[in-house]
């Protein structure tokens, strides 16, 4: 990897931080170059703005998502262990430090009108993610037989509302818990 890819990578960790800490409308080029020491020249020859880093971020997640399902598919690791982690993912996402990033991507959907269709994309991408480990556990025989459409966007939605409600709620280890034993009980076999 390449240095400016390096600095690049690490300015988007330090970032989501920052936007999880502040939200999206309140963080500066100037809160990103105290948190990165970078200089603002540093960091401008990177992103322009906040809202390229926010932008970035999220493609970055979503295609390292998209690989590492890919990748361990073609592993041939079993469904159920590639939806466990899944789970696991959300429900870090969900009790994690950077909780607050949700609701910050939320924010931004809210806030940059010009980005919604980018968003709807992107939660597209996301979806089809799912499905596809949702079809590879029904091909592995690992999964009961249920509509797959219907049932990721529930799954994701869910999810999604837990991760951005934990930023401003009270919602404790064992609620998470429970609803992910819900989902795998809609999905695994006994």
């Amino acid at each position: 990897m390449k240095k400016g890819q390096k600095t690049e990578e690490f300015i988007l960790k330090k970032s989501i931080k920052i936007f999880a800490e502040k939200g999206y409308t309140a963080v500066t080029m100037k809160d990103i170059c105290e948190a990165t020491d970078l200089s603002r020249g540093g960091l401008y020859r990177h992103y322009s703005s906040t809202k390229e880093i926010f932008t970035a971020i999220l493609d970055k997640d979503i295609e390292d998502n998209g690989s590492i399902v890919d990748e361990v598919i073609q592993q041939k690791v079993p469904a159920k262990v590639i939806f466990a982690h899944f789970l696991a993912g959300e429900k870090e996402a969900a009790l994690g430090n950077n909780k607050g990033w949700f609701f910050a991507v939320h924010e931004f959907a809210f806030m940059e009108n010009d980005r919604r269709s980018y968003l709807d994309e992107r939660v597209f991408h996301a979806g089809q993610i799912l499905k596809k480990i949702l079809r590879y556990g029904h091909e592995k025989g690992e999964f009961k037989k249920f509509d797959i459409e219907t049932l990721s966007f529930h799954i994701l939605t869910v999810l999604d509302g837990i991760k951005t409600s934990s930023s401003v709620l009270s919602i404790s280890e064992e609620t998470i818990d429970r609803q992910i034993d819900f989902i795998e009980e809609l999905i695994y076999i006994n």
